[in-house]
């Protein structure tokens, strides 16, 4: 595996248009690589979050559902790395349209590894830490996970297609497991864009009772321990949970948010029924990202927070 980055090698990074996707793009070209942003067939021809890179970048066009498109893609981009974003990612919403979480998720990624066939230095899979579901608490990567709804049970589906094929066929895979995501850019459907816009709207913000307990990792790190994953030799059928291990109460969480904004509003919280299967702890072990990886965060909640409400404070009119 190459050890001196990824300046000059083509990239394929799917989901490019999305939240974590979009900031890995911007990272990768500040990198110097070559980067092949995949689009879907309904993605528009200038995606807003790659507006102020769009000539730096290769954007092409697949259905991840169609394994024709995507071997079209390969053979013309023959990306040396692959980074897999692309899915269906909202919990929630994933019990009414578990259809497309099967689809997207498990036949998608399927697709994609048959298109490349094996034929790459490393391929990232960018799993979830919600495999994990009610299982004891901080998670290890070899320890039991309990998928509790159609997004988690597809997301693991498709880890372990991955590692199946690492194992059978020897492609280079390396499968990782993020904990919840922040930053700029993130849609408003996420807690944290959806407290901020709250805020600043001076909308009403509710809520659940608040009692579950979740860690939050601000983009730029999550993004860095992609790049470190494609370039670390030796991890080739590794499973990685990516995550800040800073745990904190959704409650607390939104009376922090609050604070830092100068509470223009007040949370409701109980307004709003807990989602079935309710995940209470959900918090990851990093001892791995760190000894494999060389991984941690350098961004804590209260400065990623702050970054992210400068933004959000900016952009949010837009």
């Amino acid at each position: 595996m190459r050890t001196e980055g990824v300046a000059g090698c083509s990239v394929l990074v799917t989901g490019a248009t999305g939240f974590l996707g979009s900031h890995l793009v911007h990272r990768l070209l500040r990198e110097g690589a070559h980067v092949h942003a995949l689009t879907s067939s309904v993605s528009s021809i200038v995606p807003v979050r790659l507006a102020d890179v769009i000539d730096d970048v290769h954007l092409v066009e697949a259905n991840i559902n169609d394994q024709s498109s995507l071997e079209d893609v390969v053979a013309g981009t023959e990306p040396a790395l692959v980074v897999h974003l692309a899915a269906f990612t909202h919990v929630g919403k994933s019990f009414h349209r578990v259809n497309e979480n099967i689809q997207t998720n498990i036949q998608g990624t399927v697709n994609l590894l048959n298109a490349l066939g094996g034929n790459y230095e490393r391929f990232i899979y960018v799993g979830t830490g919600e495999v994990y579901g009610d299982a004891p608490s901080p998670f290890r990567e070899d320890g039991p996970v309990q998928p509790m709804s159609p997004y988690a049970v597809s997301k693991y589906a498709a880890e372990r297609y991955c590692r199946m094929f690492n194992q059978a066929y020897g492609w280079p895979i390396v499968c990782l497991r993020p904990f919840n995501s922040y930053g700029p850019w993130q849609t408003p459907d996420r807690v944290i864009p959806e407290i901020i816009l709250s805020a600043l709207q001076k909308t009403p913000l509710l809520m659940t009772a608040g009692e579950q307990i979740r860690e939050f990792t601000y983009v730029e790190d999550t993004v860095d321990a992609f790049l470190r994953a494609l370039v670390r030799p030796g991890l080739e059928g590794a499973v990685i949970n990516i995550g800040s291990a800073e745990e904190i109460s959704m409650r607390a969480l939104a009376v922090t948010v609050l604070e830092l904004l100068g509470n223009p509003v007040e949370a409701q919280f109980g307004a709003l029924p807990y989602r079935p299967n309710e995940i209470w702890r959900m918090v990851g072990d990093r001892g791995r990202s760190h000894d494999l990886l060389g991984w941690k965060p350098h961004h804590d909640l209260t400065d990623g927070l702050a970054r992210t409400i400068d933004w959000y404070r900016s952009n949010y009119r837009r």
